[in-house]
């Protein structure tokens, strides 16, 4: 059974303080207002998947309104505050820093706000390339970003459809994220832009979580 969200929690490595009302108000003067309500929309989504997958409505919803926090900064500044943290880039981050925007946002998030719980980190840094082996929080969050209500119905429809097409009733969040990374494939080829390998291995382990079954 989820966790229900609340205003006031008390989690193992995440300050007593930090409320989701708290939380809002640390991201918003870090953003421009259109960035701002694609941060709500992901919180509200995070903790709508949340509650359908029977996960932490609270823990879902708190790494939304965190997840952005430095989405609007400079590629070279996210650059140099990457190598800063001790992160070791390859080319492609070096030369598209806006991919480094997530693990950025989880680091500041840890200093700022003196959070040591490493899954609501973890699902914070990444919400944009995922990860081999993502906890089901990671999962949500990026999920919650790919459905924000901003998004195109062509882009969100099918990924709700695969995590809400379960016989067993409780969202499938390894279908969802494996139509989430295909659409994303996607659009990336048609645009012309860069893939990250890491898109690539990610995409290619939840292919191979599905089949299995």
């Amino acid at each position: 059974m989820s966790k229900k969200s609340s205003t006031k929690v008390k989690y193992k490595g995440i300050p007593e303080d930090l409320t989701l009302d708290a939380a809002r108000k640390w991201a918003k003067p870090r953003v421009t207002e259109k960035r701002f309500r694609h941060i709500e929309g992901v919180a509200a989504a995070g903790k709508e998947i949340a509650e359908l997958a029977g996960e932490d409505e609270f823990l879902s919803e708190l790494a939304g309104w965190l997840h952005d926090g430095c989405k609007e900064w400079k590629d070279k500044e996210l650059v140099k505050a990457a190598q800063s943290y001790g992160l070791i880039l390859n080319d492609i981050e070096r030369e598209n820093g806006h991919l480094l925007h997530g693990p950025v946002a989880a680091f500041v998030a840890r200093d700022e706000l003196n959070i040591k719980h490493q899954d609501l980190l973890d699902a914070v840094a990444e919400h944009t390339l995922g990860k081999v082996g993502m906890t089901n929080l990671s999962k949500i969050v990026f999920l919650a970003d790919c459905l924000e209500e901003s998004r195109p119905k062509d882009f969100t429809d099918p990924i709700w459809n695969a995590l809400k097409n379960n016989p067993n009733k409780k969202a499938d969040l390894d279908a969802a994220m494996l139509v989430a990374c295909d659409l994303s494939l996607e659009h990336l080829i048609k645009s012309g832009r860069v893939i990250h390998i890491k898109t690539v291995d990610v995409r290619n382990y939840f292919l191979s979580l599905v089949k299995e079954r």
